[in-house]
């Protein structure tokens, strides 16, 4: 089989687990809301400098996923992504508040906000203005992330989505050299094409070992989801056979039913906002506001109910992830530990592996 559960050592000397089930905050598609933000007047030469600068109240757009990291963050210890375009526009509340107490921080380099299209799970929510944001930027936000944090940092690939598999790792690897201190993830782009090319990805797999993670967005594994998962398991392959060992990260992969295939072919790390957009009830990702219904609440008041909700899904990730480490334990002897959607992912990875035979040879 090609499930694990693997290590990976982050430079600061803490030795990472995995499989990783990430929640992901990103302004993309949500709402956003007018605050008062009270600033200092600067304008105007001051007549007496003994007398303190007055504060003019002004108004200041963020986000309304701020208000579901204020609300969790502070309640989750393993891992979460933050988008630095986000970090960089001043689309979250000081998120660096929720940053101490991580066991890692991944940072994106924005290609999901600066692309025009969605996750696979996501509904799209148009209306959302899209902000420059250079690799200049990028680097300014790394740049200010502190060095005595778990950071996790991913290449710049808005730049490099066309270019070839050469070009994207030196490129990958000119940024990643200026931080030595955070855990690399390099994320793959297809190049010339619409989905990425295993075999191309195989024919550089120890260029990868410059790399201490293998990202791929969900989107650009393949057509549909056999193909996706034929993606991962070929690529799995490929890196075992050479003895490449780093995990690949699934961008965007994250789903109570999706993410379980995924990791069954061989993927380690994965991340998303279905959780912010989605109630994860009996392994399926169904409409948010059904909650209360589903839990018998139907009077609770809507914001108390949504609260409900992400607490809700953090728990059902937490679940997953132990869920994941009992099928390695058993050696994939057993889906029992799926629940009620065991039958079902049983029968898809079945399907898997009669394409990929190879699989049932795995470690």
């Amino acid at each position: 089989m090609l499930a694990r559960n693997t290590k990976i050592n982050h430079p600061l000397g803490a030795v990472i687990d995995l499989p990783r089930l990430v929640p992901a905050f990103s302004s993309k598609g949500f709402p956003f809301l007018t605050t008062p933000n009270v600033r200092t007047r600067t304008k105007g030469k001051r007549k007496n400098p003994a007398v303190p600068r007055t504060k003019t109240p002004t108004e200041r757009k963020i986000s309304e996923i701020t208000l579901a990291l204020e609300l969790v963050g502070p309640f989750i210890r393993d891992s979460i992504l933050l988008s630095a375009y986000d970090l960089h526009h001043g689309h979250l509340r000081k998120p660096e508040r929720f940053f101490a107490g991580k066991e890692l921080i991944f940072i994106d380099s924005g290609g999901y906000e600066l692309s025009p299209g969605f996750d696979q799970t996501e509904p799209v929510h148009w209306g959302t203005p899209k902000k420059a944001f250079s690799r200049d930027d990028y680097l300014e936000v790394l740049g200010d992330l502190r060095r005595d944090l778990p950071f996790v940092i991913s290449n710049y690939d808005w730049a490099s989505r066309k270019a070839p598999m050469v070009g994207q790792i030196l490129a990958a690897q000119k940024l990643f050299a200026k931080f030595p201190g955070f855990l690399k993830n390099f994320i793959v782009k297809p190049g010339s094409h619409r989905y990425v090319d295993v075999d191309e990805i195989i024919r550089h797999i120890n260029k990868l070992r410059a790399f201490d993670i293998l990202g791929i967005t969900e989107k650009e594994l393949g057509k549909d989801l056999i193909e996706k998962l034929k993606t991962l398991a070929k690529l799995r392959l490929g890196m075992d056979r050479e003895g490449v060992t780093i995990p690949i990260h699934v961008w965007g992969g994250l789903d109570p039913l999706f993410t379980p295939l995924y990791f069954l072919a061989g993927a380690e790390i994965f991340d998303g906002i279905s959780w912010l957009r989605y109630a994860y009830m009996d392994g399926i990702a169904v409409y948010r506001d059904s909650y209360s219904i589903l839990v018998g609440e139907i009077e609770s008041p809507l914001d108390h109910a949504r609260a409900q909700t992400l607490s809700h899904n953090l728990g059902v990730l937490r679940g997953l992830d132990t869920s994941f480490r009992d099928f390695v334990l058993q050696k994939g002897t057993s889906f029992g530990m799926f629940g009620n959607r065991a039958a079902v992912l049983e029968k898809a990875y079945r399907s898997l592996v009669t394409q990929i035979p190879a699989i049932e040879g795995g470690r």
